[in-house]
């Protein structure tokens, strides 16, 4: 079939479920193609993938992650423009509609401790976000402003310090690489040094798969037009996706393990079985791909 991406993933007791997502499905991007946003469930079994419900409206680029209690998805976005909505998936009661954030936010940074969850950047119908919201005690804070403006970004912790890994500046039209580091005690900022960039990287827990490269989006973010329409031309290589799984240690970035089928941005990622699994992506600009892969994590 057509691929997804900006979809949510997550384990529900033994099943792998897939929900969201956008794609091309009529004709290409590069042909003038619309881009639809999905609302399905699918949970893979042993005998292949069932539908199990829809979301209470079409979204993608939504911040999610898996609990105890199911899939929580936090924001996103369909045609409609941002979304404020946060949604549990479980098993037992389908979708659960929770408390909204509180704003509407589309492709921010998430992460989150056995006693909070943070949210970064990202957008709002159209508009920059620099908010930092951490959730705690069923109530969302605001506990800071980004320097600037951050989205796709990647966050992590390490102490009582939450980074913030660049993703791109879409007002300065530049990918950012490197990391602003809120301390939670003083609430003060500093900037961290990196090389890599986390657009369309697919986070979880401190784990990072695939993404863009830094040289190649800072020049396609300025394009437009014909410039831009010979950009999403290029066969798959020329964009130099990081075909590798990303791990954060020791205030760093490690390479786990490299594999070309890795080289995709907007993929989804869930700890299924004894791995992380790896489900749909772009392999370029447009041109998504239905490939579920799994990383078997020695641990």
């Amino acid at each position: 079939g057509i691929g997804l991406s900006g979809h949510y993933a997550g384990r529900i007791g033994e099943r792998l479920f897939v929900a969201g997502g956008c794609n091309f499905p009529d004709k290409p991007l590069t042909e003038g193609g619309r881009k639809a946003f999905h609302d399905e469930i699918w949970a893979l079994g042993d005998k292949g993938w069932d539908l199990m419900g829809t979301l209470p409206e079409p979204s993608a680029y939504g911040a999610y992650f898996c609990s105890d209690a199911g899939i929580l998805i936090m924001g996103g976005a369909n045609a409609a423009g941002t979304l404020d909505k946060v949604w549990l998936l479980s098993g037992e009661y389908g979708v659960q509609e929770l408390d909204p954030l509180p704003k509407a936010l589309e492709q921010t940074a998430w992460y989150r401790t056995d006693g909070s969850i943070f949210i970064a950047g990202g957008l709002s119908n159209g508009e920059t976000s620099r908010d930092v919201y951490e959730y705690e005690g069923d109530e969302w804070k605001l506990i800071g402003t980004l320097p600037r403006p951050i989205v796709q970004g990647v966050a992590t912790m390490s102490g009582d310090t939450l980074c913030i890994w660049g993703g791109f500046d879409p007002l300065a039209k530049e990918a950012v690489t490197g990391a602003y580091a809120l301390n939670l005690n003083t609430g003060e900022w500093s900037f961290r040094e990196s090389d890599i960039t986390f657009v369309g990287s697919a986070p979880l827990d401190g784990y990072a798969v695939g993404g863009c490269d830094p040289q190649i989006l800072t020049r396609a973010l300025s394009l437009s037009g014909e410039e831009l329409h010979d950009y999403q031309m290029q066969p798959a290589d020329y964009y130099r996706f990081r075909g590798e799984l990303l791990q954060f240690r020791n205030d760093g970035w490690t390479r786990v393990v490299s594999s070309p089928h890795f080289a995709r941005a907007g993929a989804a990622v869930a700890f299924w079985k004894d791995g992380i699994v790896l489900t749909g992506g772009e392999l370029k600009p447009g041109v998504r791909t239905p490939e579920v892969w799994m990383i078997t994590l020695n641990k």
